[in-house]
């Protein structure tokens, strides 16, 4: 039987690679002395003399955002200078001069530019579907004029702002993930993933009882007997499957993985395949697709009639019409009986439409959770299949398909690529 692999973040992070939302934030601080160089995060802020002091006078080095605004309240608040709260409370400030306070335009030292940006970071998000899901909360909230983002301004400010975090992400990922890393890792190396792609003839006929029956719906049996016989020495191997890496990160990683799968022996390991379906760092022609793609939200139908397309600006369905990614996709899903490795993605809302696409697909027969076994022994099994039952109408369909923890399995957290000497932080 095929196989579709889910593959999101979650994946890179096994792998070591610092693809987080919380590294790329942290990026940002720590490079604040490089603002001079990097104007990708000096547009994300109002930046007046003597506050330019910090960072071109090299006098401070940031860790984090709380590092920042402990080391900046300690230089700053005093007589000269006059702190205030933005709109996040005591979380975020700005900076004015003392003697110009008082005047109708007192002079900023210090602002956040981009207000989503100052959002995201004092929210303290974990994922980045967090932030796609911030996104379209503030849409939503800015098309029914509510006040709770007042500050953002309008949709257009909101776009813009947006596109400069997705511009910021690309060029974290380019400087610190595809030059940060050499991925060229062989099997040797990556045995602990790669086997996991391998059939082995089972003998189902034989073995009635085989644990593998359990992962797929009860009607399923015949054809899977049929497939397994397919590997018998004896029967001349007839069957053949594939893999379709459904890759929902910017990275190189996978493209690894389908190389060194391609080398082995395709009767065991199947023939490999890829479709980076979010983009590719800095190809025109598979652009980073980064938004929102909720199309069975509540609020999505007012999106749609509002006759204003900047609303509509960053959903992915839309996106997809860039290139033919989904209409492979689609194509392959129709092909085949499939089923889902889920490896690394969160399965969040902000994918909703599509995930819903494959999961209640007629030739979808099962979805095995490949989660995240913690160090103090706790993993997210519960936390992504209810995740998933979010995809799903019909949630008798959820419970057929979806493969109890115990035929499940962490993902390797093990693997390392070889890091090379990158120029930022």
């Amino acid at each position: 039987m095929n196989r579709l692999i889910i593959v999101g973040n979650g994946f890179d992070l096994a792998h070591g690679l610092p693809t987080s939302y919380r590294s790329f934030i942290n990026f940002i601080w720590r490079n604040f002395h490089n603002l001079s160089t990097i104007p990708k995060i000096k547009n994300l802020f109002n930046i007046q003399s003597p506050f330019h002091d910090i960072y071109t006078g090299l006098t401070m080095r940031f860790n984090d955002y709380n590092d920042f605004y402990s080391k900046v309240k300690d230089r700053f608040d005093n007589g000269d200078y006059v702190f205030t709260e933005t709109f996040y409370g005591k979380k975020t400030f700005k900076i004015y001069h003392g003697q110009s306070y008082s005047t109708r335009e007192p002079l900023v030292y210090f602002d956040f530019k981009n207000k989503f940006f100052e959002l995201i970071t004092v929210q303290n998000a974990e994922n980045w579907v967090d932030i796609e899901n911030a996104y379209y909360e503030i849409l939503v909230s800015l098309l029914k004029k509510e006040t709770k983002y007042h500050y953002i301004g309008n949709v257009s400010r909101l776009n813009e702002e947006f596109a400069e975090i997705k511009d910021l992400l690309e060029f974290y990922l380019t400087e610190n993930i595809e030059n940060g890393f050499e991925f060229t890792n062989s099997y040797s190396d990556t045995v602990q993933i790669c086997d996991i792609f391998e059939y082995s003839f089972k003998n189902l006929y034989q073995n009635k009882n085989d644990k593998y029956f359990l992962e797929f719906p009860p009607a399923d049996s015949k054809k899977l007997e049929e497939f397994d016989q397919g590997f018998n020495p004896l029967a001349g191997y007839r069957s053949s499957f594939e893999n379709l890496f459904l890759d929902f990160n910017y990275t190189p990683t996978i493209s690894n993985y389908v190389n060194i799968l391609n080398k082995r022996n395709i009767r065991s390991y199947g023939l490999s395949s890829h479709i980076q379906i979010h983009g590719k760092l800095n190809d025109l022609k598979n652009q980073i697709n980064f938004g929102f793609g909720d199309e069975m939200d509540d609020n999505y139908h007012l999106l749609e009639k509002v006759n204003d397309n900047e609303f509509l600006e960053n959903i992915k369905s839309f996106m997809y019409l860039s290139n033919s990614n989904y209409k492979r996709l689609l194509q392959w899903i129709e092909n085949a009986d499939f089923q889902v490795f889920v490896m690394g993605h969160s399965c969040g809302l902000s994918d909703r439409t599509l995930l819903n696409t494959i999961f209640e697909h007629n030739n979808c027969k099962s979805i095995k959770v490949f989660y995240h076994q913690r160090d103090n022994d706790s993993d997210n099994f519960k936390e992504l299949s209810q995740n998933i039952s979010r995809h799903f109408n019909k949630k008798a369909l959820m419970r057929e398909k979806v493969v109890d923890k115990s035929l499940s399995e962490p993902l390797p957290q093990d693997i390392r690529f070889n890091k090379l000497n990158t120029i930022f932080d």
